[in-house]
């Protein structure tokens, strides 16, 4: 019995094409001029049934594709502002696909932008995401179960002077909060772009292959501070200029790959590890500038994110490296020099076959 129920839920569901289906997490930020909505979604939707793109870009979409992601939103999560509906406007959109990812897995993030409330007025809003998907399948389905039903979730943040969180689901898709709670001081908003700098700099896997790099670069004996001095402000110049100016996708790659030629080459090492380190900041500040408020505050917090935690990580690295230099010391004290540069010739083509492939598989896009 348990043998055909299985195949007929699966004869069921094969007359449509399964979607993961994923919670959309959207940030709610009121601000003085505007309300400000940070949606993170990850699903193929976006890309079969929204934008009907193949491949999608990383950034900068056609017109027509941005009008597209704008309606959709506009549909699917609706805010209000003492009852009355705010129409919101696509202020940037965004795709991010890793080189390992295939087919259209990623993940959107899109920055939509309404009216200010009025003082004093209720805030609200639902959210409906996949809901012709779900609908559809769930006509096909009929008593089965419906597949991925927790994704249908979206989880609204508030991180206002009363930091509140609602999760949407199918039976509870809206909710209302106090447009005075939801406001924020200066001071609050720069803490969360401090956050938002080190978020980036923690989570950008990437960017680990760049950290490995200079790690090896700074050689197993104690850095020279002039060096440090170096790798800081180069990666401050790139985190500065990736605020303003997006950076291509193959940024990232190109600056593993050079950082890789400069590792045992000691005239190279130190130009070659601060333009590594300006990509490095570049990437950290593209992925934390749909993220973060609008504050005179917002970009030197996220700078100190980003490289306090990234300083944090490439200390980690470069333990790592000394201790690899101990070790080999410990086998052979004649020939430690040798040994560890054999390490780091081996760890350079590591890097550069990471850097190329990352760099092959973004052109491609």
């Amino acid at each position: 019995m348990i043998i055909a129920w299985l195949l007929g839920a699966a004869m069921s569901a094969s007359a449509h094409d399964l979607y993961p289906i994923r919670p959309v997490q959207a940030t709610l930020r009121v601000e003085p001029d505007q309300i400000v909505a940070d949606l993170r979604a990850d699903s193929i939707i976006w890309i079969e049934d929204v934008t009907g793109l193949h491949p999608m870009p990383p950034r900068n979409w056609p017109a027509q594709t941005r009008a597209k992601v704008e309606t959709y939103v506009n549909e699917h999560f609706v805010l209000t502002a003492g009852g009355k509906p705010l129409q919101g406007r696509l202020v940037e959109g965004r795709y991010r696909q890793f080189p390992w990812e295939v087919n259209e897995e990623g993940v959107f993030f899109l920055r939509m932008a309404y009216p200010p409330p009025p003082e004093g007025a209720m805030l609200g809003g639902s959210a409906r995401f996949y809901e012709e998907y779900r609908t559809e399948l769930q006509g096909e389905l009929g008593a089965n179960p419906l597949p991925f039903k927790d994704g249908y979730r979206t989880v609204v943040e508030i991180p206002g002077r009363r930091a509140a969180t609602f999760t949407l689901t199918i039976d509870s898709p809206s909710f209302t909060a106090p447009a005075a709670d939801s406001r924020r001081g200066a001071l609050a908003m720069a803490f969360e772009s401090l956050l938002r700098g080190a978020e980036q700099a923690l989570g950008a896997a990437a960017g680990f292959p760049i950290l490995i790099a200079i790690a090896f670069c700074l050689g197993a004996e104690a850095p020279r501070r002039a060096m440090v001095g170096l790798l800081l402000a180069a990666a401050a110049a790139g985190f500065v200029c990736g605020r303003f100016f997006a950076g291509p996708p193959w940024l990232i790659w190109a600056a593993t790959l050079g950082a890789s030629l400069a590792i045992g080459r000691r005239p190279f090492e130190a130009p070659l590890a601060a333009v590594a380190a300006a990509g490095l900041g570049a990437m950290w500040a593209g992925e934390a500038r749909p993220l973060m408020p609008h504050s005179a505050l917002a970009l030197p917090a996220a700078l100190v994110g980003a490289l306090a935690i990234g300083a944090a990580l490439l200390f980690l690295v470069w333990l790592g490296v000394r201790s690899e230099y101990r070790r080999l010391a410990e086998v052979s004290q004649t020939r430690v020099a040798e040994l560890f540069a054999r390490r780091a010739r081996l760890t350079a083509t590591i890097l550069a076959m990471t850097g190329a492939y990352g760099l092959w598989q973004s052109l491609q896009r």
